[in-house]
């Protein structure tokens, strides 16, 4: 029943950019044809941000609430970052360095405190392999 309503909320998102923002719309298409291709992503968001999607209150709202339902069915893929700093307090200073990664991701650092510098450096992501094809349904 909730992935359901996530598909709901995504269908209503993609209506909505159709309706107030049809430029978009193959854009969206695109990224959907190829979700991991960083350019189709920074298209998508070109557009919407030239169309002014971002001023959309009820768009942002669906967004949200799509976000928020997909972090509380699968909070893994909500949170698909390879480092994950919260909550750190430290009298010194705080490197990380040297981060290899396969897929999508990088370093997030949430209510850090350092007594001296933070250094982070070196950060690699790397493509994942391309998936087999998978039947639409």
């Amino acid at each position: 029943m909730a992935r359901r309503g996530i598909i709901d909320l995504y269908e209503g998102i993609k209506a909505r950019i159709a309706g107030a923002f049809g430029s978009a719309s193959a854009d969206v298409a695109a990224v959907e044809a190829d979700p991991e291709e960083p350019l189709r992503r920074q298209l998508l968001a070109k557009t919407l941000t030239k169309a002014g999607a971002g001023e959309d209150a009820e768009l942002l709202a669906a967004a949200q609430d799509l976000l928020r339902q997909v972090a509380e069915l699968a909070p893994e893929a909500a949170t698909a970052v390879g480092i994950e700093l919260r909550r750190i307090e430290v009298g010194g200073d705080i490197e990380v360095t040297d981060i290899a990664l396969q897929g999508t991701g990088g370093v997030s650092a949430t209510d850090i405190l350092a007594g001296g510098s933070m250094r982070i450096s070196n950060v690699t992501v790397r493509p994942e392999p391309p998936h087999p094809t998978q039947a639409r349904r």
